[in-house]
């Protein structure tokens, strides 16, 4: 028929036809796109990545089972040996409990370098007399070893906690210290300046602008400290602490018990997981501004 315009084919429904800047906005972020649905697959995208992040350990497994069969238990045990292992000290309580004390002295050691460190990285970015005299015995105190500190508590301290406490908390404090004072002088100048020019008072200038960086810098801090701590309190256990994972992993070695050993290491990473899990959890739940994306490592 005359003014009708002869189409090869049936014409593609305007609803299943993505929107161009949907397709740009695709291509921008990686998120894979469905042109059928003009929807992203973020389910798909998901589980690429799971699988990405899985396939490492798989790998390793692998290789590590392989290993096994050609060596002897105590260097490369089997995967079964090691799982059994583990599921031992999940269902006893004697060992869990002791997995639990190691991981209380963790919780008490990162809570502990926040308050003591916050206050002092504020008045270094804040005072420049506080940075000149804080500054290097910050610097001394995180040059000195883990293993010479357990040595120095020893002499010093007679009472196992004090001596874990005191070590892991000397360690993890001078890097909540150097956080928190490069976020402070990170601030822009421009900003305090219009805070200032607003008539902001001392403590709504702290409340308004220093705190919400202060914070930041606490978390990413604590995240940093977690693995600090994990790397420290088992040197501190191992020196005469009664309880602890430290004390497990002493009585593996002196009888070659690989696959014990490698399961309180696995026991050890999945603390130190959660414990990020949960500062990262906390961290987007306060820095909401900031936007979901940047409360992810």
């Amino acid at each position: 028929m005359s003014g009708v315009a002869a189409q090869d084919g049936p014409a593609e429904p305007d609803a299943i036809r993505p929107p161009g800047d949907a397709v740009a906005m695709a291509a921008i972020s990686g998120i894979p796109y469905d042109a059928l649905t003009a929807r992203p697959l973020r389910g798909r995208s998901l589980l690429l990545r799971t699988f990405r992040a899985i396939l490492p350990f798989l790998v390793i497994a692998a290789v590590w089972q392989t290993a096994s069969l050609f060596t002897k238990p105590y260097l490369f045990p089997g995967l079964g040996s090691i799982a059994k292992s583990f599921w031992t000290i999940l269902t006893t309580w004697d060992l869990l409990s002791q997995g639990l004390v190691t991981w209380l002295r963790l919780i008490v050691a990162v809570s502990a370098s926040l308050v003591i460190g916050i206050p002092i990285g504020l008045a270094m970015g804040l005072s420049a007399t506080c940075d000149e005299l804080l500054r290097p015995v910050v610097k001394f105190i995180m040059g000195v070893p883990a293993l010479n500190w357990v040595i120095i508590v020893i002499i010093w301290l007679s009472t196992t906690e004090l001596r874990i406490g005191f070590v892991l908390i000397v360690l993890c404090t001078p890097v909540t210290v150097f956080c928190v004072y490069d976020g402070v002088r990170s601030i822009d100048r421009k900003l305090t300046d219009m805070v200032l020019a607003f008539g902001a008072n001392p403590f709504q200038h702290i409340r308004l602008l220093l705190w919400p960086y202060v914070q930041a810098s606490a978390f990413t801090a604590a995240k940093l400290n977690v693995g600090n701590a994990v790397r420290t309190v088992i040197v501190a256990e191992l020196v005469g602490a009664p309880l602890g994972i430290g004390k497990e992993l002493d009585l593996a070695k002196n009888v070659f018990d690989m696959p014990t050993v490698l399961a309180w290491t696995i026991f050890l990473v999945m603390m130190a997981l959660i414990m990020t899990q949960g500062i990262e959890y906390a961290e987007q739940r306060m820095l909401r501004w900031r936007g979901v994306s940047h409360g992810r490592i």
